[in-house]
C-alpha cells in the first residue's frame, strides 16, 4: 500500500483554495477531498510495515497547534514547474511533529523518502506547462492567505492511482494532546 502521513484541512480551508483554483491552461487541479498536509511520505508499505508505523504513531505525545496557508508557489525547474501549491505559514510545532515522525520511523527500520520538509498544500499538478500564465498567476495569488485551523490529529493515508489522478483515503487517525489554551475550556 503506498503511505504517507498527513494532516487534513477542514471544509472552511479547502473552500478558500477552491476559490483559487482557475486561470491555469494545462493544470490539473487537485481535488477538494484530496487535499492534505504531507509529514511523511513513506511510499510502498506491506500491511506489517503499516501496522508498525500504527504502534509508532500511537505513541507521539505532541501538543495541537494552529495552522495557516500563506501564498502559492510552484515546485520542479523554473522554467517547466510540476506542482503549484499553496504554502503553510512557518510554523515550529509543524516542524516538531514532523522531525519526531521522520526520525522515529527511521529509529525503527522504516526508511522515509528523504527530501528537505518544505509543508505545502499541492492544489494542481501541470500537465503541459505554458510560462506566461504561472507569473500573474503566481502575483495575483501571493498575498493569499486561509484560516487558521487548529490541528488536532493526524492520519496515516493510503494513496491509490486513478485514471482522474490519485484517491487518498485516512486509513487511521492519532490525536494529538490538548495544549495550554485548552485547558479551562468546557465542552
Amino acid at each position: 500500500m503506498r503511505t504517507f502521513l498527513g494532516i487534513s484541512i477542514p471544509d472552511e480551508v479547502k473552500e478558500q483554495l477552491t476559490s483559487i483554483c482557475y486561470g491555469l491552461p494545462d493544470i490539473k487541479w487537485v481535488d477538494e477531498e484530496n487535499f492534505h498536509i504531507t509529514l511523511v511520505f513513506l511510499g510502498e508499505q506491506t500491511q506489517e510495515e503499516v501496522d508498525r508505523i500504527s504502534d509508532f504513531c500511537s505513541e507521539i505525545s505532541v501538543s495541537n497547534f494552529d495552522l495557516e496557508l500563506r501564498s502559492v508557489g510552484v515546485f520542479g525547474k523554473q522554467k517547466s514547474p510540476s506542482i503549484l501549491f499553496a504554502e503553510v505559514k512557518q510554523n515550529p510545532h509543524l516542524l516538531q511533529l514532523q522531525k519526531i515522525l521522520d526520525s522515529g520511523l527511521r529509529k525503527r527500520g522504516i526508511q522515509p523518502e528523504r527530501q528537505e520538509y518544505h509543508p505545502h498544500v499541492t492544489i494542481g499538478r501541470f500537465k503541459n506547462f505554458y510560462n506566461a500564465k504561472i507569473s500573474p498567476y503566481l502575483e495575483e495569488f501571493s498575498d493569499f492567505s486561509s484560516s487558521s485551523f487548529a490541528v488536532s490529529e493526524f492520519h496515516i493515508y493510503s494513496s491509490r492511482s486513478s485514471a482522474n489522478g490519485p484517491i487518498y483515503r485516512i486509513e487511521e487517525s492519532f490525536s494529538l494532546l490538548p495544549s495550554y489554551k485548552d485547558y479551562g475550556k468546557t465542552n
